[in-house]
């Protein structure tokens, strides 16, 4: 960019980076620069060089630049300046051939992982999201089986607390990760130990080490997840991005079509260790295409290694586990084991609190090196709209996709493999309408009228799943399902696509980071409010029924209490469920349509391929 920009090399130690600066800031640049740092200029035809040394650059250098720079994580030196890759040029994008493996290897993670989030529900490329999705619900049908193997029906739902608290409470940190150490190195190391934690889960000789493998897992996912998204935007154009992020949700969707099937199959037929163990050769295998199939660019470091190690925000990772187990553990126990009232239960939302808003102000304290941008959130409306409508999403995803199943077992009598039978056409739509808001978004560049439509049909679809009962035919819950899936494949990715379009090129890893936190955290923390909301309800309901045993009825678990409740009584506690499971599907209606008004709070712009190559053919040049 000959006669329009100077180039600034800046030195530390044996490393270097180098960065462009408008010329129009040269003058601000040569007086603020101090005389022992600046090493001299040099001009090339019409560009000019300044050669910076030292280790960090001051304040005052930081004043010179324009304001408003903003700093990307990997960028200690020039925050808010592109930086000029020193390689050759940036690795064309994939295609063909190359391209489809690559995303049946990222597809495949995620199906995995879809499967094995247990009872309590909390991806690069196809494979990986392959086994994502199949992790989620896989396990779910050998809980019941494993807790009596061990004798700790106490221990069920930890088997899904562990993973999702460790899944919510790192990914910011595999965020940092992702800023400062190659990213396809991350995303194996993610990979790896998902599958370690699975193995564990697998060999498990006790009920604790079945939880310990789970917590693994979930540390695992936690780079996952945002692992894919930060390979394809570096990896891909964003119209490309569009279509391969509805492909990933349906790679996410069979796998989680897939988990009750193959686990019930596995735990009646060879053991429950398979549900974990099947997870190895879908990993080794989608490793090897990652391997020799992802090329991500890779990002110049400025930093030495010890100094990207203590700007991991560990500090951060910390007080988020530990507001999530006070969490966790309250919405758990709260009303059912402990009274609300009582010391315990107030503890445990207090120290939540505490902890949460102390993982916040340790954010905005530091500022540019947080591993989620409080800037982000306040000082850009879309973002911070698109966060909110990524939490509804979450919420309301995770909870419909664990409590409709339910739904079937309680009120339907079905058993595990039935109900995922019966959740064919909610994720066969899930798929449909993924597929089509994709292709919509890359051929006409907007992703609000497909957030529109995804958050109007998930309120829509969860209202009318309130209004289920006992009576409620076929041909509704097949209808009902289409409409809840419809929504959800038209929004799940767009908050991800959205974030992208809404930031400088500088803040997209952040913007990817913030939202995929919002995502994980709301279906998270909604899993466990609408366990509460359940559990809570239907103990208050069962306590109106003379003649009934309320914690035997508790601890048989969703698919066993018909056998300790006396035939005469069994439709009057299917009315319980039916009730509690009401209260549950509105929150997510609710949820669904705060989203909703949520999406009008998105600045209304176009993806732009033409500009965005234009400009990195500039920058290449």
């Amino acid at each position: 960019m000959p006669g329009d920009a100077i180039e600034l090399v800046w030195r530390a130690g044996d490393e270097s980076r180098t960065t462009l600066a408008p010329i129009e800031h040269r003058s601000r640049l040569d007086s603020s620069v101090d005389e022992k740092t600046l090493s001299g200029t040099e001009t090339v035809a019409d560009e000019t060089k300044v050669v910076i040394d030292g280790a960090g650059i001051g304040e005052r250098e930081l004043e010179a630049l324009p304001k408003d720079a903003r700093a990307r994580e990997d960028d200690a030196a020039f925050p808010g300046l592109e930086c000029r890759d020193p390689s050759p040029g940036r690795p064309e994008p994939p295609t063909g051939i190359k391209l489809f493996f690559l995303l049946v290897a990222l597809a495949s993670t995620h199906f995995a992982s879809s499967r094995n989030r247990t009872a309590d529900p909390a991806r690069p490329q196809m494979l990986v999201e392959v086994l994502v999705g199949l992790d989620n619900t896989i396990v779910a049908t050998a809980t019941g089986t494993i807790a009596n193997h061990f004798n700790a029906l106490g221990d069920v739902g930890f088997y899904g607390a562990a993973y999702l608290l460790t899944c919510v409470a790192f990914q910011p940190l595999a965020g940092r990760a992702y800023a400062y150490y190659p990213q396809k190195l991350v995303f194996l190391i993610g990979l790896v130990i998902f599958e370690v934690g699975a193995v564990v889960a697998g060999c498990a000789t006790s009920s604790a080490m079945v939880i310990v493998g789970r917590a693994i897992q979930g540390l695992g996912y936690s780079s996952l997840f945002i692992g894919i998204l930060a390979i394809c935007a570096n990896t891909l154009p964003i119209r490309t991005q569009a279509v391969v992020t509805s492909l990933m949700n349906v790679s996410y969707g069979s796998g989680t079509v897939l988990g009750p099937l193959i686990g019930g199959a596995l735990t009646s037929k060879v053991s429950w260790r398979w549900t974990f163990w099947i997870n190895a050769p879908v990993g080794v295998f989608a490793a090897i295409l990652v391997v020799l199939l992802c090329h991500p660019p890779l990002i110049p470091q400025t930093l030495p290694n010890r100094t990207r190690i203590a700007r991991m925000d560990w500090g951060g990772a910390l007080l988020l586990l530990g507001s999530m187990v006070c969490l966790l553990v309250a919405l758990q126990e709260g009303g059912i084991k402990t009274a609300w009232s009582s010391g315990r239960m107030i503890g445990l939302l207090v120290g939540f609190a505490v902890l949460f808003v102390a993982f916040f102000a340790l954010q905005t304290y530091l500022g540019e090196s947080s591993s989620i941008s409080i800037r982000l959130l306040t000082r850009n409306r879309s973002m911070a709209a698109t966060s909110l409508v990524n939490f509804c999403c979450g919420a309301s995803y995770y909870a419909l996709l664990y409590y409709i199943p339910i739904r079937s077992q309680t009120v339907d009598g079905a058993s595990p493999v039935r109900a995922g039978i019966e959740l064919l056409p909610l994720i066969f739509f899930n798929m449909t309408a993924g597929i089509i808001a994709g292709w919509t978004v890359s051929k006409w560049g907007m992703v609000q009228p497909a957030m529109l439509v995804g958050t109007s049909f998930t309120a829509i679809g969860a209202g009318l799943h309130a209004s289920m009962n006992e009576n409620t035919t076929e041909g509704q819950w097949i209808g009902y399902g289409i409409v809840v899936g419809t929504g959800m494949g038209a929004l799940y990715m767009m908050s991800f696509l959205a974030s992208q379009m809404l930031v400088d090129e500088a803040d997209k890893s952040k913007a990817s980071s913030l939202v995929c936190f919002w995502q994980i955290f709301g279906g998270t923390v909604w899993v466990g409010a609408s366990n509460a909301i359940y559990a809570n309800k239907f103990k208050a309901g069962l306590g109106r029924i003379s003649g009934i045993n309320v914690q035997q009825v508790l601890d048989s678990g969703v698919d066993q209490f018909r056998q300790v409740v006396p035939p005469e009584l069994l439709d009057s506690v299917i009315k319980v469920c039916i009730d509690a499971l009401f209260d549950v599907f509105i929150s997510c209606a609710i949820l669904g349509a705060i989203g909703f008004v949520a999406v009008f709070g998105i600045r209304w712009v176009r993806i732009d391929d033409d500009k965005t190559e234009k400009r990195e053919q500039e920058k290449a040049e």
